[in-house]
């Protein structure tokens, strides 16, 4: 892990209650700069040696030091091995959210087009029309 060495008389404020914020959630993780993005991180510890702390892997990030409330929510929120099931099934309604949106476009464009054919069609005369069948929006046919 990459951090920032400063003589305990000047450490930066908030970071020993972000630390523990941290910890507190899961003693596995930590707290600190990583000097490669610039952001102080949430880390995953990969070892307790002194030797290990560099091969922590950095596994949340944040412009600023953040309050206890801020980054034990944002660690709740991503937390996949508690929360897994939820975040899929999270991801799944708004996924079909989408699809549910883009088939209610589909459906009004497509009675749009029935409509403008057969205004067409009307135009030129009726017998002249290939079909009889109405389209009706969101219906099977």
């Amino acid at each position: 892990m990459s951090s920032i060495w400063t003589p305990a008389s000047h450490q930066f404020s908030g970071t020993s209650e972000a630390r523990k914020a941290v910890q507190d959630y899961d003693p596995n993780l930590d707290f600190g700069f990583n000097e490669v993005t610039q952001q102080w991180c949430v880390y995953l510890k990969r070892g307790t040696m002194a030797g290990s702390k560099d091969s922590d892997l950095p596994i949340l990030g944040f412009d600023h030091i953040p309050g206890r409330d801020e980054v034990q929510k944002r660690l709740y929120r991503s937390d996949s091995l508690r929360r897994g099931h939820e975040i899929l099934d999270e991801i799944n309604k708004h996924n079909d959210d989408i699809i549910e949106r883009g088939d209610r476009r589909t459906d009004e464009a497509a009675g749009q087009v029935a409509e403008t054919l057969e205004w067409a069609y009307r135009r030129v005369g009726s017998d002249k029309s290939p079909t009889t069948k109405v389209f009706f929006p969101g219906k099977d046919n």
